[in-house]
């Protein structure tokens, strides 16, 4: 076994294939080249098992980035932690983890963790800074969604190119107060990500809506901000809309704060009862200082793995 520290991108492959199967995490193969481009430093820290072929040869792994701001000191955020099953109990997950912490070492750090791991994260970890709330996962079929005729908002909806990009980075500003303009922008660039921002009458921006292509046939929002419920249709509807064969994908999933009670009425305006569930998904948790959000503004978060909102 071998400790190595950014592996070619069949190791990144072989993690997200498995996660996907097994917790059902969303991600994308080109999600390591963006890690590793739009943040201040990036470590995916692995152990492989050097006697296996390189396309299975993943034992334990995780992603670790680091986030600048200016007047702030750096944010580290943690993702992508996991094990193949017949590897667990061995300690090679501890020792990935406790390998990303050394290069963590005093500053603030984030993850999200799953509900059974949220006690341990805090508890032996030292990821003491709880949100007081979950992160809940609502999921629908995209079979079963039908937008409505009739939605009740004097918003325009444009794509992301067509607003001024200064403008849209001041609103995502009063979502997320640390500036993410580049880790944005490259975001809505990537391959089969879909970007749609709501302007209400006094030309102001109100919300926008992100939507990519993930593994499995399945669909995610990361992000989707919006001031209001209404707004929150009007986005999704368009959003949609611009998506090829939207129907066919086998699930479309939101991460959201429980706080924000909109949610609750926004789904069942699109679906059936039968056409989605909700669940405790998971929740933010820092090592020192907790970052707050305008969480009742979020209708999906961005990104479980290295963003807190």
């Amino acid at each position: 076994m071998e400790l190595v520290i950014n592996p070619p991108q069949q190791v990144f492959d072989q993690l997200i294939d498995l996660a996907a199967e097994t917790n059902g995490w969303a991600h994308q193969a080109y999600d390591y080249r963006f890690y590793s481009t739009s943040y201040d430093g990036y470590w995916f820290v692995t152990v492989i098992d050097k006697e296996k072929e390189e396309f299975n040869n993943l034992v334990a792994g995780v992603s670790l980035a680091r986030w600048d701001a200016k007047n702030d000191g750096p944010l580290y955020s943690i993702g992508l932690y996991y094990c193949k099953e017949e590897y667990r109990g061995k300690g090679y997950g501890k020792q990935v983890f406790d390998a990303i912490m050394d290069i963590v070492g005093d500053d603030t750090c984030a993850l999200f963790s799953a509900v059974n791991m949220s006690k341990k994260y805090s508890e032996v970890f030292g990821f003491d800074n709880l949100s007081p709330y979950w992160i809940m996962e609502a999921k629908i079929d995209p079979s079963k969604f039908k937008i409505p005729k009739n939605l009740d908002s004097d918003v325009i909806v444009k794509d992301w190119k067509e607003v001024d990009e200064a403008q849209l980075e001041a609103y995502d500003l009063t979502i997320c107060s640390r500036n993410r303009k580049k880790i944005m922008r490259n975001w809505f660039q990537q391959d089969e990500v879909y970007t749609r921002v709501a302007i209400d009458s006094n030309q102001k921006i109100v919300g926008y809506c992100t939507i990519r292509v993930v593994n499995l046939n399945r669909i995610r929002a990361s992000p989707f901000y919006a001031e209001n419920g209404e707004i929150a249709a009007k986005l999704l509807a368009e959003t949609v809309k611009i998506i090829p064969n939207f129907e066919k994908f086998d699930q479309l999933k939101f991460y959201y704060p429980s706080v924000n009670k909109e949610m609750e009425s926004l789904l069942p305006k699109f679906l059936p009862a039968d056409g989605y569930t909700v669940k405790e998904n998971n929740r933010v948790q820092f090592t020192k200082n907790f970052i707050k959000s305008r969480d009742e503004a979020v209708y999906s978060v961005s990104c479980t793995t290295h963003q807190y909102i």
